[in-house]
């Protein structure tokens, strides 16, 4: 496969580090990659470098004020999560392709469902290791001291704040995926999102949709999703 570092431009003039995953014999489909709350596009590397060796083209992006990525800038609201996967949706239109899919991992899980929804061009999404009603769970980890939160590896919003600003983007937008496969996948030792957070996201979501459930902790979901995710794109997409 080629390699690309690029820079990206979001609507609001936000610059955004990102990799392109070309591969060597494309099969015409690709996928705008998000990573998950204070990590970086390195975390989700070996899913899209193994999706890329199968033929699928990967746009896999830093999100704004993520101290262990490259993009710089703040994270000051949801908007600049999905401003700047939308920057690498247009740079996999402007490489032509006939489908277009969003992915992410926590965070960018449900930045990909948001996305998605509001475009109606976009074929489907890819959601790893995410749920619904997370404020209220987040909570009861915090006052525990159970999890770290790592609200000191991002510039901006806590990760509190961030999922309490993003429920109810995420249900308006749950409706207006009807008619496009998800994937929603749950990571069985995930200490961050349970097993009935994500069995309610996914109860919530229109068709077509599929549930799995992987053998991972939350911070390698994406990692140790390659599997699944493939077989999904490949009954999907085959050659």
């Amino acid at each position: 496969m080629k390699l690309e570092l690029l820079t990206l431009r979001t609507v609001r003039g936000k610059s955004v580090a990102a990799l392109d995953y070309e591969p060597r014999r494309p099969r015409g489909v690709s996928l705008a990659v998000g990573h998950g709350y204070s990590s970086s596009k390195h975390n989700l590397d070996p899913l899209c470098a193994f999706l890329a060796g199968h033929g699928y083209r990967i746009v896999s992006i830093d999100f704004p004020g993520h101290k262990l990525g490259a993009s710089g800038g703040r994270l000051e609201a949801v908007a600049d999560l999905d401003e700047s996967l939308v920057a690498a949706v247009r740079r996999l239109r402007e490489s032509g392709g006939s489908a277009i899919y969003t992915m992410g991992h926590s965070m960018g899980a449900t930045t990909a469902l948001r996305v998605c929804a509001a475009d109606a061009g976009i074929t489907g999404a890819v959601s790893i290791a995410t749920g619904y009603g997370r404020p209220l769970a987040l909570e009861a980890l915090a006052a525990r001291g159970a999890v770290d939160l790592r609200s000191a590896y991002v510039d901006g919003l806590t990760l509190q704040a961030l999922v309490a600003e993003s429920e109810q983007p995420l249900e308006a937008a749950l409706p207006k995926l009807a008619g496009r496969p998800v994937l929603y996948i749950a990571a069985e030792r995930d200490a961050m999102v349970s097993r009935a957070s994500a069995e309610e996201l996914f109860a919530r979501a229109p068709e077509p949709k599929t549930f799995v459930e992987i053998e991972s902790d939350h911070t390698y979901a994406g990692e140790n999703a390659r599997a699944a995710v493939l077989a999904w794109l490949n009954e999907r997409h085959p050659r």
